[in-house]
């Protein structure tokens, strides 16, 4: 027989899903914290892509979302209650293809983090995302955007990292964006964005990479960013900024990275940049400033690499260059640079690439350089040294590129230039040396082009030009070379192009080499 306790029991039982349907939906009506509705909101924009992605295949409505891939779920404090809420979307190279503005942010105010770069998400930039509030990291780089940087986006002050990167968004950059005092990190590099950096920008104190290069934007650049005193990387590259270079940069004393290279900057180097004695990378290539090289720039000994050049520098190279030991690049080919070579660079141990080239540098060679052993590439070319090759050059045996021609160099080719085993490229025309070509060329086994016309070497070509099988190009022309053509050249299947005219060289060199469609000669 029942007991009397029974119907409470059942009335217990009916009234739990009721209790359940209760909870849930005044959880929806404090704070949206109902999961369902953030998996409904989620489903739903699933079914606005193209062709959703092989990734979303977890995404169904039987399923939490806290299982499904690229979804992250925590349970938050909400009253007395802990309900699991959405914190994390992170589908990456997903293959994405539709609109972002077709997801309900409103459904998903905990999110904390979304990473949906290199996707095909097309359309603008929804203003809605400014309803999360507790967002602190948003990656978008990598897709299709188009419209203009809303506004609203100056909401989101929970954030620390924005990436807008390599996108099709247009029009100005917000000043809202000054809202977002928390960021560290803020990437807008290739997009169509135009117009000034709002000064707002020098708001962002906790800012340690900033990042707005290749774009078109212009004016000059606004002197609170002087006021970033936590920035690390500062990239302004490929753009149209004007004017001087602001010496409040000369504050950012935390900076190891300052890119201002590919604009209209014009002016001096503020001498204020030397203050930045942590700096790695001074990128100032390509724009129109003017006057000498400061030699306090020699303060900068964290130096990694150094890029002056396509500029209207005058002057000569300040010796102090030579306190740059870490330097691993250094490039000063800017037409207008004077005087000679410091003998100091030969300090520059770890230097790999040295471009000196197009200028009116004048004088020798400075035997030193022969002290640069890690050097890969050395550039001289296009100046107005004179004197001879020193021997010393013989011992860079790392070279993979030298490139001497257009200047005035006399004397011979040194022997020790067979030393040069990595040695790919020598150009050496349009000087006015002399003597023989060393027949120690033979032990260059990995040259590809030797271009040496245009100067009065005489004597037989070194016989086994060709020893290691990888010779694409010989143009000797324009010389005195005298003898037969050296059999190696024969029998040396990689050449495509041979200039030998203008010398006295024997027999029929069409004959020597026949039919060679590949080849082209020149006799």
């Amino acid at each position: 027989m029942p007991s009397s306790s029974t119907p409470l029991v059942y009335l217990c039982l009916l009234l739990v899903p009721c209790l359940l349907l209760l909870q849930e939906a005044r959880a929806a009506h404090h704070g949206g914290i109902s999961l369902r509705s953030q998996q409904m909101a989620l489903l739903h924009w699933k079914s606005t892509l193209a062709s959703p992605p092989l990734q979303m295949s977890s995404w169904q409505e039987n399923t939490s979302p806290c299982n499904w891939t690229g979804i992250m779920c925590t349970a938050v404090r909400h009253g007395h209650l802990r309900p699991w809420v959405v914190t994390n979307i992170s589908m990456p190279d997903a293959g994405i293809r539709g609109q972002l503005g077709e997801l309900n942010f409103s459904a998903l105010p905990f999110l904390t983090y979304i990473d949906l770069h290199n996707n095909s998400l097309h359309g603008a930039l929804p203003a809605s995302i400014s309803s999360l509030s507790a967002l602190s990291v948003l990656y978008l780089h990598y897709n299709q955007f188009t419209g203009k940087i809303p506004y609203e986006i100056g909401d989101l002050q929970s954030l620390t990292q924005l990436s807008l990167a390599f996108s099709r968004l247009r029009g100005h950059i917000p000043a809202s964006l000054g809202n977002l005092t928390m960021l560290t990190n803020l990437l807008i590099h290739q997009t169509m964005l135009s117009g000034p950096i709002p000064e707002e920008i020098g708001r962002l104190v906790n800012l340690q990479t900033l990042q707005l290069s290749n774009n078109t934007l212009t004016n000059m650049i606004p002197k609170t960013l002087g006021n970033l005193s936590q920035l690390d990387t500062l990239r302004l590259f490929g753009n149209q900024f004007s004017g001087p270079i602001p010496q409040e940069l000369g504050r950012l004393v935390n900076l190891q990275s300052l890119q201002l290279g590919i604009n209209d900057f014009s002016g001096p180097i503020p001498i204020s940049i030397t203050n930045l004695t942590k700096l790695n990378h001074l990128f100032l290539f390509d724009n129109q400033i003017s006057g000498p090289i400061p030699p306090e720039i020699g303060k900068l000994t964290m130096l990694n690499q150094l890029g002056l050049y396509l500029n209207q520098i005058t002057g000569s190279i300040p010796p102090e260059l030579g306190n740059l030991t870490m330097l691993t690049y250094l490039g000063l080919c800017s037409k207008q640079i004077t005087g000679s070579i410091p003998p100091e660079l030969r300090k520059l141990a770890m230097l790999n690439l040295l471009y000196l080239h197009e200028n009116q540098i004048t004088g020798l060679i400075p035997p030193e350089l022969g002290n640069l052993t890690m050097l890969t590439e050395l550039f001289l070319y296009t100046n107005q040294i004179t004197g001879c090759i020193p021997q010393e050059i013989g011992n860079l045996m790392k070279l993979e590129i030298l490139a001497f021609y257009q200047n005035q160099i006399l004397g011979s080719i040194p022997k020790t230039f067979g030393k040069l085993q990595s040695i790919r490229v020598m150009q050496i025309y349009d000087n006015n040396s002399t003597g023989f070509l060393p027949q120690e060329f033979g032990d260059l086994i990995n040259l590809v082009g030797l271009d040496m016309y245009n100067n009065s070497l005489s004597g037989p070509l070194p016989a086994n030009i060709c020893s290691g099988g990888r010779l694409q190009y010989l143009i000797v022309s324009y010389n005195m070379f005298n003898g037969p053509i050296p059999r190696s050249l024969k029998t040396c299947t990689s050449l495509v192009k041979i200039v030998v005219e203008k010398n006295q060289l024997t027999g029929d060199i069409s004959q020597d080499f026949g039919v060679c469609f590949a080849l082209k000669l020149q006799c």
